[in-house]
C-alpha cells in the first residue's frame, strides 16, 4: 500500500453517543447539518453501541476508547478483561470492506509501570493482527515514554505485518507543539511507507503541520466538547483562524455573536433553534455541527495555502 501520494491529510469526525437533533418530534441525525462531510468517522468501544454512523461509504475508524479506562491496571470494556478477540468482535458489527480497527492498547500515564503497559501493548497488536478480519485495516497505537522508544515500538508494528498505525498519548499535550512536532516528524520519518494517523489533535495549526510533514489521517472530537463541556461558539475568522465566543444562557441576549448561515445554523434558526445558546441537546447538539462546519472550513483554509500563522517552529 503506497501511502506518499497522498497529499493532503483525512480528517474523522468523531462521534459519540448524542448523534441526533430533534426537529418537529423527528429524530435528524446530526450529519445531515454539515455543509460537508468528513473523509470519515470514527467511535469508539465506549460509544459504539449508541453510535449511528451515516449511511454513506466514507471509512469508519473504530477504537478501543484507551482514554476511558487509563487509570484502570488492565485495559476493560464492560467490566471485562478488553483482548483482541474480544475487541474484533465488539468491532465486528460495525467493520465494512477497508475500515480501519484499531488493537486495544494502553496509555502511558504518570505513576503506572510503563513497562508492564507496553508489554500489553505489544501483545495485544499481535495478537489482535491474528484476529482482526482480512476485510479490513488493521491499525496499532504507537506509544513511549520518549520518541526513541515510540520509534522502536513503530517498527515493531510494522515488524509484525502493520501497514497502517495510530500515534497515541500526545492530544493531552496539545499545548506543546514542539513536543508533538519531534515525535510525530520522527515517526514519519521512521516508518515512511506505513499510514500514519494522529489520534486526538484537529486544530488547524495542528492539520496544516499534517499536510506538511505527511500525515495521512487525524482525527477530532473538540466540536462535541466545546459545544457541550465549554460552550463555545466557534468562527471561523478566514486564514484557517478560528475565533470562540461563549454562547449564551437561555433568556440572555446573545446579538453580539456573530450571525452564522451555515447549514446547521441556518436550518436550525429557522425552527427558533439558536446554536448561540446554551441549554438543551437542540441548542448544543446545533452548536456541535456548527463548530465541525467552521472547524472543517477552517482546514481547507490551510490546506489550500493560507499564510503561515501556524508555524510550529
Amino acid at each position: 500500500m503506497s501511502v506518499m501520494l497522498q497529499t493532503t491529510p483525512r480528517f474523522f469526525a468523531v462521534l459519540g453517543n448524542r448523534d441526533h437533533i430533534k426537529v418537529d418530534g423527528a429524530r435528524r441525525p446530526f450529519h445531515e447539518f454539515l455543509d460537508r462531510q468528513p473523509d470519515g468517522w470514527l467511535s469508539s468501544l465506549v460509544y459504539v453501541g449508541a453510535t449511528v454512523f451515516p449511511a454513506d461509504d466514507r471509512p469508519r475508524m473504530l477504537d478501543c476508547g484507551a482514554w476511558s479506562y487509563k487509570h484502570e491496571p488492565i485495559p476493560v470494556w464492560k467490566r471485562q478483561p478488553l483482548h483482541s478477540e474480544l475487541a474484533v468482535q465488539a468491532y465486528a458489527p460495525y467493520l465494512r470492506l477497508g475500515d480501519f480497527a484499531i488493537a486495544p492498547d494502553h496509555m502511558l500515564i504518570d505513576g503506572v509501570d510503563a513497562e508492564e503497559r507496553q508489554a500489553y501493548n505489544l501483545l495485544a497488536a499481535e495478537t489482535f493482527l491474528r484476529a482482526a478480519p482480512p476485510t479490513c485495516r488493521p491499525m496499532a497505537v504507537v506509544h513511549g515514554r520518549d520518541v526513541p522508544e515510540r520509534i522502536v515500538m513503530a517498527r515493531q508494528f510494522v515488524d509484525l505485518g502493520y501497514q497502517a498505525l495510530a500515534i497515541g498519548g500526545i492530544a493531552a499535550r496539545a499545548a506543546q507543539p514542539k513536543v508533538i512536532r519531534d515525535i510525530v516528524q520522527s515517526l514519519r520519518q521512521a516508518v515512511p511507507m506505513v499510514w500514519l494517523h494522529v489520534l486526538g489533535l484537529s486544530s488547524p495549526k495542528y492539520a496544516a503541520w499534517w499536510q506538511a510533514v505527511g500525515i495521512q489521517s487525524f482525527d477530532g472530537s473538540s466540536h462535541f466538547k466545546q459545544a457541550f463541556t465549554a460552550g463555545t461558539f466557534y468562527v471561523h475568522a478566514g486564514a484557517g483562524r478560528l475565533v470562540k465566543h461563549q454562547a449564551g444562557r437561555p433568556g440572555t441576549d446573545v446579538s453580539h455573536l456573530p450571525v452564522c448561515l451555515c447549514a446547521a445554523c441556518d436550518q436550525l434558526r429557522g425552527l427558533g433553534i439558536d446554536t448561540r445558546l446554551y441549554g438543551s441537546n437542540e441548542h448544543n447538539m446545533g452548536r456541535a455541527a456548527h463548530n465541525l462546519n467552521q472547524l472543517m472550513a477552517a482546514h481547507e483554509a490551510v490546506w489550500a495555502g493560507a499564510p503561515d500563522v501556524w508555524s510550529l517552529s
